[in-house]
């Protein structure tokens, strides 16, 4: 009982007007090992198209000559009424139907058997109904799966197109090459008939920016060695010939069996992202320069209060301190293209002075003049003891038509700075060489320092008591005159050396 029902069934209407064929042919099906079959009879052909109809049988077997309907209008009849659904019909020919059968169409018989008058032909039935009926049961779930796919597909389509993103499918047997491309596309100016069209088999590779096409060619080599997922960025070329990047995100897909099918990504538009990406890292540069720039401007208050520590005058910083912030302010010319003037002071007659009165009111004098400076000067401005009576003074943010003024204000001031010495009243002038910080990376502290020595020097030989713009014409003159009066000595610092033309020199001690 279980064998029997583990047995394929076959229904099959048998029309024959002949009884002894039909006895036959049963007892050819009953004999068949793999199969069992049901056979409905029918004599005649308006008999077997009604069966056919109520029945819906897995197979029709019809001799090729019915006494009361010709068998290619039963056909025709069947085909109209059942379309597709028709089952296999297996026509049984004799030499006598042959000719008649010629007219029926091909696709309406799946199989011929010569119909002898011995009646051995019918041992082939068996194998022949199972053959016809198992292709068609075959090509029939091919069909539905087809039908099936054609849905899911539509879905499938349908859906992605709707996302804002260019989805697409590679094959791996030729890396790069496309099988499907949405119509998201459009976005870059190309249809996706465009991207298919691909004699050169290299896909995406094809529309990927030449700069960025090497390291997209090495991700794609790697995810179609290892089948490992692609995650990467890049730019392509749309139509019109601009950049756009796009974020590229792929994954093999496997059957169920684990086998490697095909790749599927996404490319997703991240032009706008990028261009943000790269507007925060130029605010991240120039906000890393300000507080750079922040922080050397710090330094400089940090300076004058370490000298502020071991000097009651707070404002006053020694060569070191001037020298690091010349610097700083040097910086500052050529990065933020700012004005900022250095002034070189220099007492007159200063020597001839503590020769006259001593050393005692020398220092008193300097004293005087070092407090009438710094209640002249801004918060921001920088003054420092270069060595004897010389000072160099920093106006930062100045421009040098103001530097004038300043300095011929602090010239007033020291001109008006009197001591009371000895029962008289002293005082001092002061000469003053002005130069502008230049922005040129190639001009240092000690280039600077020269040119407003000369700048000095010049305005003590135009009668002392005087302010002086260097401008760089005069500085070969100054040079011959220097040199023929005083001759040239080794100097052991780059500072410049201060040469005062009209000082007398200190007597000998006797």
């Amino acid at each position: 009982m279980n064998a029997l029902n583990m047995t394929p069934i076959i229904r099959l209407v048998l029309i024959d007007s002949d009884p002894e064929c039909r006895r036959n042919c049963k007892q050819a099906l009953e004999q068949h090992s793999t199969y069992r079959f049901e056979v409905i009879e029918a004599g005649t052909g308006r008999q077997g198209l009604k069966l056919i109809r109520s029945e819906v049988p897995d197979c029709i077997v019809v001799d090729g000559q019915l006494p009361d309907f010709d068998t290619s209008d039963l056909l025709a009849d069947l085909a109209e009424d059942m379309g597709q659904t028709l089952a296999p019909v297996i026509v049984m020919r004799s030499e006598e139907s042959a000719a008649a059968m010629t007219s029926v169409p091909k696709n309406l018989v799946a199989d011929y058997l010569a119909k002898t008058f011995e009646p051995k032909f019918v041992h082939r039935l068996p194998d022949v109904i199972a053959h016809n009926v198992n292709r068609t049961r075959l090509l029939r779930e091919k069909n539905e799966a087809l039908e099936q796919l054609r849905k899911v597909e539509a879905k499938y389509r349908a859906l992605v197109e709707q996302i804002p993103a260019i989805t697409y499918i590679a094959s791996l047997e030729a890396p790069g090459k496309l099988l499907y491309v949405s119509p998201k596309t459009e976005q870059l100016g190309y249809s996706p008939e465009t991207w298919l069209d691909d004699p050169l088999g290299i896909g995406l590779i094809k529309w990927v920016h030449p700069d960025d096409r090497g390291a997209v060619i090495e991700q794609f080599a790697k995810t179609y060695e290892h089948h490992v997922p692609l995650r990467c960025e890049y730019r392509v070329i749309t139509y019109d010939g601009k950049a756009r990047w796009v974020r590229d995100q792929a994954d093999v897909v496997h059957d169920d069996a684990g086998r490697p099918l095909f790749l599927q990504g996404a490319l997703v538009d991240i032009d706008k992202d990028k261009t943000l990406e790269r507007e925060l890292e130029h605010c991240r540069r120039r906000l890393d320069e300000l507080e750079a720039q922040h922080a050397e401007r710090l330094q400089k208050p940090s300076g004058l209060l370490r000298a502020a520590n071991t000097n009651p005058h707070r404002a006053l910083c020694d060569r070191i301190e001037f020298e690091r912030s010349l610097d700083d302010l040097l910086a500052s010319a050529r990065e933020s293209k700012s004005e900022h003037v250095l002034c070189y002071l220099d007492l007159d007659h200063f020597e001839i002075f503590n020769e006259t009165y001593g050393r005692a009111a020398g220092d008193r004098l300097l004293q005087s003049v070092r407090d009438a400076l710094e209640r002249r000067l801004r918060q921001s401005d920088i003054l420092g003891r270069l060595g004897g009576d010389k000072f160099g003074l920093l106006l930062e943010n100045c421009p040098l038509e103001r530097a004038w003024i300043v300095a011929n204000n602090l010239r007033d001031a020291v001109r008006n700075c009197s001591l009371s010495w000895a029962g008289k009243d002293l005082w001092i002038g002061v000469s003053i060489g002005i130069t502008a910080l230049p922005a040129a990376a190639s001009v240092d502290a000690a280039s600077v320092l020269r040119d407003a020595d000369t700048a000095c020097r010049i305005a003590k030989m135009k009668g002392r008591d005087r302010t002086y713009i260097f401008d760089g014409r005069d500085t070969d003159e100054l040079k011959e005159a220097l040199t023929a009066k005083y001759p040239a000595r080794v100097r052991k610092t780059d500072w410049p050396v201060i040469v005062d033309t009209n000082a007398v020199p200190l007597r000998k001690k006797a």
